[in-house]
């Protein structure tokens, strides 16, 4: 684990003794070093104005303040742009308490008794997506302040801003493609999928005629469809049957997760990346997920990695499903012309499928997505 992510600082809340003796003992054995630990509410506020933490780890039911009392006051302090994940500890488990708890701006859950596999996995993968989120703020910081203050001598130091240009371009590049691999390895240790998903996304884009800008933006922001995975429990992420009605309910939230992590971006590649996260999961016909967009309603890149990821999904393997075979897969990508799918992208994917196979059959065979240029 990155020593920085083992510096971060973690705060545990619940009333309950021996549970705080417990979290401090699995984080301290798993290397964190910065673990506070209140069982007294109405102190939490001020802890967090001194500590300024990584991470929340909070029980829902408490004396004094409960903890939909601390969410609330966690989110007025933070908009909505900050990254801080804070991770739900409680009993409760039916949906109403789930709900209002995402509501006031819970991220994630952990079902008591804690799992100490569970605790420490959940743990790791939202500290790595915060310290990628710190990492990039602080990158845009440094470098739009730097950019401000080049601007006064703009005629004298035009190569300069425009060097400091292509490094934040470059930042952001790098950021999204360690996001979107931070992602990808919950359910496909090859990181493949994404590199799939981005590389045949911007083939369609280029065979429907999108400018060359477009099509360079999808196929970096394609590979953070999933980065929503994060926040999902791997029992469910990597079950190997049929998901519960309510597994599928928590597994729908990936999208809206994905993009409120990649929300307030400033550059189009994460502005497009968060419309991808989103809408990947909506259908033509306005029976998708989340928000039961229809046709144009759905922005188009969105519409572009809708039938990769289905394509994708369904020609490899998965842990509940074999991997159907690829002439299958393209039929019902077209059986579903109009229905789930936009029909101009599926005539687009047909005529790539079709005219452009050496490069798709390349994509197919690559081992190691990083040797490949973009």
């Amino acid at each position: 684990m990155n020593d920085s992510i083992k510096e971060s600082n973690i705060l545990i809340v619940d009333d309950t003794v021996d549970n705080l003796v417990f979290l401090e003992q699995l984080l301290a054995r798993k290397g964190f070093r910065n673990v506070v630990s209140l069982s007294d509410s109405r102190l939490v506020m001020e802890q967090i104005e001194k500590q300024e933490p990584d991470i929340i780890l909070l029980d829902l039911m408490m004396p004094h303040l409960t903890g939909y009392d601390i969410l609330r006051s966690v989110r007025v302090k933070y908009d909505e742009s900050v990254f801080l994940p804070v991770v739900v500890l409680t009993a409760i488990t039916d949906r109403e308490a789930r709900q209002k708890s995402l509501s006031v701006g819970a991220t994630d859950f952990l079902t008591k008794p804690l799992d100490i596999i569970e605790v420490s996995q959940r743990v790791s993968n939202l500290l790595k997506t915060r310290y990628m989120y710190k990492e990039q703020v602080k990158q845009s910081s440094i470098l739009e302040a730097a950019v401000l203050n080049r601007t006064k001598e703009l005629n004298k130091n035009y190569q300069i801003l425009q060097d400091m240009n292509q490094t934040l371009d470059e930042t952001n590049i790098e950021i999204a493609d360690r996001l979107a691999e931070a992602a990808e390895y919950r359910d496909d240790d090859t990181g493949k999928h994404t590199f799939r998903v981005g590389n045949m996304s911007a083939l369609i884009a280029t065979e429907m005629g999108m400018p060359k800008e477009f099509v360079e933006l999808i196929r970096k922001a394609a590979r953070l469809h999933d980065l929503g995975k994060i926040g999902i429990a791997d029992a469910i992420l990597l079950k190997p049957a049929k998901l519960t009605e309510d597994e599928f309910k928590d597994i729908q939230k990936h999208c809206e997760i994905g993009a409120k992590i990649l929300s307030g971006g400033k550059s189009a590649l994460l502005q497009m990346a968060e419309k991808i996260a989103l809408s990947h999961h909506e259908r033509y016909d306005g029976k998708g997920y989340p928000n039961g967009l229809s046709q144009d309603e759905i922005p188009i890149e969105a519409r572009i990695v809708t039938v990769v990821d289905v394509y994708d999904a369904l020609t490899h393997e998965r842990p509940y499903k074999k991997a159907w075979p690829r002439e299958e897969a393209i039929n019902y990508i077209t059986a579903q012309k109009s229905q789930q799918f936009d029909a101009a992208v599926v005539e687009a994917f047909l005529r790539v499928i079709q005219h452009r196979s050496d490069e798709v059959e390349f994509l197919e065979q690559v081992t190691d997505p990083d040797l490949v240029a973009a």
